[in-house]
């Protein structure tokens, strides 16, 4: 049996992060990243020593070096040529409750918090772009030893999300290192407590809702399409669960939808060049966040700010880690590992990802367009060679061409190749540059079937390049909020 993979369509496993739901894919972003980046996209507007002080102060530090330890990936050296080396960061998102504090131990270990949020931020060297790579937190991984306040907690094989509530953000950046080879140079670990204030000191933003929702519980009742909520009405709406699927994970595709209105408030001129806003909003910011020691001030975050602040939305591109159903519990999900170890290999040697598509061949002043797999394929020998359609065929087939059936033409009088159709005209156009020296007929009577009829002059088929649609899953982050992958 074929398992769905992240790039398919159709319902995702129970509790998973699917993809192909009904919100658009890049509302995969992270709560956490919506913070991050607004942090970073307005840090560089403070001013003033004391005010640097103050804004410091609200940030919690620790150091994981000790947790860590010493067996970790091989960071790339920096090309000289680089003004800046390449930085991976991972955003968690701390669920903590009320009342119980931070609570770090010496490993790193939050004590009743859990994160369901976890998104590894790739910034290159250049830093012309960002991509952001959300780990579901229902995926089974192999977690390794890791430290913990009251001793050492050995490896396991469990669900992503479970090293947070092991061992912390120490645990975490263990888990992920181990999996994936990428080295990672910081983290933030932001406190969803930090939500009311964050929204009130930007004085409200916009969400987006494909259909009503009315919940007399929280008094929460707005229409669908787009609405701003701030103050109680934001922590309802991130809160929620008896919406849509009525799932965890359906509450967390709005958090971070949410988010991402967070991010593009966040660099609006009303906050940016608005003293008191800006202030107000990293302080609020601010006292959610912890970091190591190398992110834990705020002239270091500036720092990095003025390196982000000018990456274009266009280029800062969100997906989440391919996956496909874990084919023993259906409501877990595993990696995609020929796609992930891709994805991986690009952070690790900071390459472009997803990589750039080859130019599509152009037929008569237009690129194709019909990907051979959806081409529907009848192979007619009109040669005066026995057995010439079916090598045409098995030809066609071995290059991803859907061959219905072989059969004989009306002659075996075709000098050339022919390519017929009536309705088809991309495949045919496809097939046209597929087939050396063939042109193009219109017949009526084929519907949407494609005919390649094999002259005299058959070469074989050749490789074409065709443009792909957008790849489903990926986004970037001026997408419209209101948009869908449905």
């Amino acid at each position: 049996m074929t398992l769905p993979d992240s790039t398919a369509s159709g319902s995702p496993p129970a509790g998973s992060a699917p993809a192909g739901r009904r919100h658009s894919r890049w509302r995969k972003v992270a709560v956490v990243l919506g913070v991050t980046l607004s942090v970073l996209l307005v840090a560089g507007g403070v001013g003033g020593f004391f005010l640097y002080r103050y804004l410091e102060g609200n940030i919690t530090v620790f150091d994981p070096t000790d947790a860590l330890g010493t067996d970790r990936p091989t960071k790339e050296p920096r090309n000289v040529e680089d003004e800046n080396e390449p930085l991976n960061i991972l955003v968690m998102g701390s669920d903590t409750r009320q009342g119980q504090g931070v609570g770090f131990g010496s490993a790193g270990v939050i004590t009743g918090a859990r994160s369901d949020t976890t998104m590894l931020l790739h910034l290159p060297a250049d830093r012309e772009s960002a991509l952001a790579v959300s780990i579901p937190r229902d995926t089974i991984v192999d977690i390794p030893e890791c430290k913990t306040e009251t001793g050492v907690y050995p490896a396991h094989r469990e669900r992503f999300n479970a090293a947070f509530s092991i061992g912390g953000p120490a645990c975490t950046i263990k888990t992920v290192e181990s999996l994936t080879d990428v080295f990672i140079d910081h983290f933030i670990v932001v406190d969803f407590q930090g939500f009311e204030g964050i929204v009130a000191a930007l004085g409200g933003v916009d969400v987006c809702l494909p259909e009503p929702i009315v919940e007399p519980k929280s008094g929460l009742d707005l229409p669908a399409g787009i609405s701003t909520v701030s103050g109680d009405q934001a922590l309802a709406y991130v809160r929620l669960r008896a919406y849509g699927t009525g799932s965890d994970i359906s509450r967390i595709d709005r958090q971070q939808a949410f988010m991402s209105s967070v991010v593009d408030k966040a660099k609006s001129s009303g906050t940016l060049l608005n003293p008191v806003k800006l202030v107000r909003f990293l302080d609020a910011a601010t006292k959610s966040l912890t970091t190591d020691p190398g992110l834990g001030n705020l002239s270091e975050l500036r720092k990095l700010a003025g390196q982000v602040r000018s990456i274009p939305s266009k280029d800062i591109t969100f997906l989440t880690t391919p996956w496909i159903v874990n084919p023993e519990d259906p409501n877990t999900v595993v990696w995609n590992e020929p796609k992930t170890d891709k994805l991986w290999e690009a952070l690790q040697t900071d390459s472009e990802y997803p990589p750039p598509a080859p130019e599509p061949d152009v037929i008569d002043g237009e690129p194709l367009t019909a990907l051979p797999a959806t081409i529907s394929v009848r192979v007619l020998n009109g040669s005066q060679t026995d057995g010439a359609a079916t090598q045409a065929a098995a030809e066609l087939t071995r290059a991803g061409y859907n061959v219905i059936g072989i059969d004989t033409a009306e002659s075996s009088d075709f000098l050339s190749s022919v390519v017929r159709y009536e309705y088809s005209t991309d495949a045919a156009r496809t097939l046209t540059a597929a087939v050396p020296g063939s042109t193009r007929v219109k017949r009526a009577g084929l519907g949407t079937t494609v005919e390649v009829v094999v002259g005299d002059d058959w070469q074989g088929v050749e490789r074409v390049v065709v443009k792909k649609p957008p790849a489903t899953g990926i986004r970037t982050a001026n997408d419209d909020i209101c948009q869908t992958d449905s």
